[in-house]
């Protein structure tokens, strides 16, 4: 599932220097590649530039001056850096980026890959200033889930009814820190990408602190959280890609993927990745400055792209983690 988040710091949106920090950073060489970053009307080195000159021609160069927003992919999800910039590419082909110039960079140094926009706030071809429309917003989001599925990657739906395992309201309360089975949804989904059995199942399940009930003479499996909650692998959505069956053929798939790949770099970096997971969210389980998203430390996770983004202050791109601003008083969601 793909995530987008539109955030601007209402005093930072006007600042031109901020413009050319934010621009800066999203192109740094410890976050992307140069494969994984372009300019659309504009040349992605002299983006900054660029945009001024066209504010410069339509005699635009006071108020907001750019557009900043974020495309995150779940750490969960069997996708490539190249197929992330390739869904970046087709998501800012849309109408409502006609004419404007967009510096983008799918970064890779985060768990979860992630593609940060930038747009002009003045169109190159029309001189008018960016607006979007509550209809144009959905329309994009509507689209970001058609490239999902386009490419194999699963959506929430927003006509299925807000019942049991289908709830979409379930699986979005995480950006608020309190949905407990999207936090479980993560867990399984991490575990099922390396599990070569039922066994190494429930011993990965145990190391993200779940407890699992696996009988045979039991239809369906239990999930018990670390905070004692219990659900069925029924009540997880898709319902279908949870079943013992289904997973029982995702473990076959991972044990024959191990014995062809067992000496292989990309099959180490996979059981190095695992390690970082456990270990990342044991620290994060146990941290006494996170709060109540030390409960959800998986969800709290796919959000770092958001994180990263909202932590960008005026020091050079660097991102000051000690200083968390979480008023929505500070930020202009469009």
């Amino acid at each position: 599932m793909a995530a987008i988040e539109f955030i601007n710091r209402q005093r930072d949106n006007a600042n031109k220097k901020v413009m050319r920090r934010v621009i800066k950073y999203i192109l740094r060489e410890d976050k992307t590649q140069d494969n994984l970053s372009d300019g659309i009307l504009c040349n992605k080195d002299s983006a900054y530039e660029d945009f001024m000159q066209v504010k410069k021609l339509f005699g635009k160069e006071d108020g907001r001056q750019y557009i900043h927003f974020v495309q995150s992919f779940s750490p969960n999800d069997d996708i490539t850096p190249e197929t992330t910039n390739e869904i970046a590419q087709k998501l800012i082909a849309l109408p409502i980026f006609q004419g404007f110039q967009i510096v983008f960079a799918t970064h890779i140094d985060k768990l979860h890959l992630h593609t940060h926009f930038v747009i002009n706030s003045v169109n190159a071809e029309t001189g008018k200033k960016w607006q979007l429309s509550r209809e144009e917003m959905q329309e994009l989001k509507a689209f970001s889930d058609e490239l999902c599925l386009e490419y194999g990657y699963s959506v929430i739906d927003e006509k299925t009814k807000q019942t049991g395992h289908r709830s979409k309201g379930e699986y979005y309360r995480r950006k608020d820190g309190t949905s407990w089975k999207y936090e479980l949804f993560l867990a399984v989904t991490a575990t099922l990408k390396s599990a070569v059995n039922r066994e190494d199942f429930v011993q990965k399940m145990k190391e993200l602190g779940y407890q699992v009930i696996w009988q045979e003479n039991r239809t369906y499996v239990t999930f018990i959280t670390p905070d004692g909650k219990r659900c069925r692998n029924r009540k997880l959505y898709p319902p279908e890609r949870f079943t013992k069956e289904n997973m029982e053929s995702i473990f076959k798939k991972n044990q024959q993927l191990a014995k062809r790949k067992q000496n292989n770099r990309k099959w180490a970096e996979s059981k190095q990745k695992w390690n970082l997971l456990t270990e990342t969210v044991y620290l994060l389980r146990n941290s006494l400055q996170s709060g109540k998203n030390s409960k959800y430390p998986l969800s709290r996770l796919e959000g770092e792209a958001l994180k990263e983004y909202m932590m960008l202050h005026d020091n050079e791109g660097e991102i000051r983690w000690d200083n968390e601003i979480n008023s929505e008083e500070e930020f202009e969601v469009s």
